[in-house]
């Protein structure tokens, strides 16, 4: 099971429908390339400082999830600013989406944004798909007896605090992760930047990882 980015989604989502289903033959593996995992948060350490890019933003990641969600792209102000969540909900003890579960490095400038903010009536209008494991592979109650994952995430991209946030919960639930981070890389970078020697490096180790383990 692979996908990048939005695919990213759909592979854990699936990965974790199989699980569940305890389908058989069971997977093998889910290789994962900077995905999206979450909605809930796009406030994140990497959010902010990316928002502007390069390649991906904030705003497209709000017009995306908007159009997923809802089909629509008119609450996308809402999105980027978190005021799709509830007060009540930002004030939980142990919050869906655990910020401080990202390496220190990533929170020494970060601000926690203000949890007084949100609409409760849209909150309630989509917190059953904001909470869905299939929409939000992070916020899913267990991760354990996922199969073996290969993740890659990228430094200079918006999603990567939910791509770490993934591989901490994963290792945490006792699957095992091999987990490539690339500090000179950017959102899709595996796609539009194919031709550097770097990411050629990379796909090559993607490719030996998924053959050494099928």
């Amino acid at each position: 099971m692979t996908g990048e980015s939005a695919g990213g989604n759909l592979a854990t989502a699936v990965s974790l429908k199989l699980r569940d289903d305890k389908f058989q033959p069971a997977i093998k593996m889910q290789v994962v390339i900077y995905p999206c995992v979450q909605a809930l948060d796009l406030q994140l350490p990497s959010y902010i400082k990316y928002q502007h890019g390069p390649f991906r933003t904030k705003s497209d990641m709000a017009f995306f999830i908007g159009s997923y969600l809802e089909g629509s792209d008119e609450r996308m102000a809402v999105f980027v600013n978190n005021d799709h969540v509830s007060p009540a909900v930002k004030k939980m003890k142990t919050p869906y989406v655990d910020v401080t579960q990202l390496p220190s490095k990533y929170l020494a400038d970060y601000e926690k944004p203000s949890v007084e903010t949100g609409n409760e009536t849209i909150w309630n209008e989509l917190k059953g798909k904001l909470l869905n494991p299939y929409f939000s592979p992070l916020v899913a109650k267990r991760l354990d007896g996922l199969p073996l994952t290969y993740m890659f995430t990228a430094e200079h991209d918006v999603l990567r605090d939910e791509g770490l946030l993934y591989v901490s919960r994963l290792k945490r639930s006792g699957v095992k992760v091999e987990h490539v981070h690339s500090d000179i890389s950017i959102h899709a970078s595996l796609t539009i930047l194919a031709a550097l020697p770097e990411m050629d490096e990379i796909y090559h180790g993607m490719t030996k990882f998924i053959a050494q383990n099928l």
